[in-house]
């Protein structure tokens, strides 16, 4: 049971935590606003969660909102940048990216599962999370091209490529519950960052 001390803030981000988990364990209509109160430590069916939210749909966009915040800690850390480094730089986000997707997992399942249900929300999804990722990896890639850390290339595509490659191996992941061919996460962040600064070693057509 949730004390009197608990304040609004940490209740709410219980709720959104509880009910996501349940949403993609259970499904969206397969969970109840009981089912959802009990697992955040409420008492059922007292009208906790609509103290907060004013349906269960409300919850749904509340755990974008999250995701869109940790996409914004994201482009913020990239902001800070450069390190000086290109491979600390590609190593660190890929790290990030890779944390970002885990978290990220029963929110996609449910988008997966639930998307035709709620265009919006996979609308928002999409726009808002899946488009802002590949933004934030294309601009990474066309800073250093400018810099002339990375040659010129196609830099919508690399994003596209780099993000894929990260989504892939967090999705078998999911799926599977085993690292990918046994390659563990140091291993893939370090063949990524590898590829990549093969790909920067590369001579440039300004300089051919």
């Amino acid at each position: 049971m949730a004390s009197a001390a608990d304040n609004g803030a940490g209740t709410r981000q219980r709720i959104v935590a509880s009910g996501l988990r349940l949403f993609a364990d259970n499904g969206y209509r397969g969970t109840t606003v009981g089912q959802i109160e009990e697992a955040a430590g409420l008492t059922p069916r007292a009208g906790a969660l609509y103290r907060h939210f004013g349906s269960k749909e409300a919850v749904l966009e509340a755990a974008v909102e999250e995701n869109v915040r940790e996409l914004e800690a994201v482009h913020s850390a990239i902001e800070l940048m450069p390190l000086g480094d290109l491979r600390a730089e590609l190593t660190l986000l890929a790290r990030w990216g890779l944390r970002v997707l885990t978290q990220q997992r029963d929110l996609r399942r449910i988008v997966i599962a639930e998307g035709d249900r709620f265009p919006d929300l996979k609308r928002h999804f999409r726009e808002r999370i899946v488009d802002r990722a590949y933004t934030e990896a294309r601009t990474f890639v066309g800073r250093k091209v400018e810099t002339r850390e990375l040659p010129e290339l196609d830099a919508d595509a690399l994003a596209v490529l780099l993000t894929g490659a990260m989504l892939g191996y967090t999705l078998e992941r999911d799926v599977f519950q085993r690292d990918p061919a046994g390659v563990d996460e140091d291993r893939f962040v370090a063949a990524l960052v590898d590829g990549c600064m093969a790909l920067a070693s590369q001579p440039r057509k300004r300089d051919s």
